[in-house]
């Protein structure tokens, strides 16, 4: 399958775990989230997700760089489920309407990915 734009990387299952755990209990509850979302920036093999104000680095092996956006309903989705993920090192694909872990897809409509002249721009 052709993907026109997508960001790919490969990090730490672990770092992954605890950023999403920090985020996570750093957001509104579902209730409050209304259109919010998790933005995902990957540069130079740092992956930066920010959401509400605030946001962690991680070290990544950056595939295909760039940035996407994430609803807060599906970023909180997606912390639940990466405790059943036991590989030390994973891969994560975002591109329009779709996130996979692995082999784990989450398909979401407002699942975006933002043109490089916004991302580079966002990235400074």
């Amino acid at each position: 399958m052709h993907r026109t734009a997508h960001i790919e990387f490969t990090l730490s299952l672990t770092e992954l775990k605890r950023a999403f755990r920090r985020l996570s209990a750093r957001l509104p509850d579902e209730s409050d989230a209304g259109g919010a979302f998790v933005v995902f920036t990957t540069c130079d093999d740092k992956l930066e997700i920010t959401a509400n104000g605030t946001s962690e680095g991680l070290s990544v092996s950056v595939v295909h760089s760039g940035c996407a956006n994430v609803p807060f309903p599906v970023f909180r989705g997606i912390a639940r489920i990466l405790r059943f993920h036991r590989l030390k090192v994973i891969r994560l694909v975002l591109s329009a309407g779709e996130l996979t872990i692995d082999r784990t897809m989450f398909r979401h409509k407002d699942i975006s990915i933002l043109p490089r002249s916004v991302s580079e721009h966002q990235s400074r």
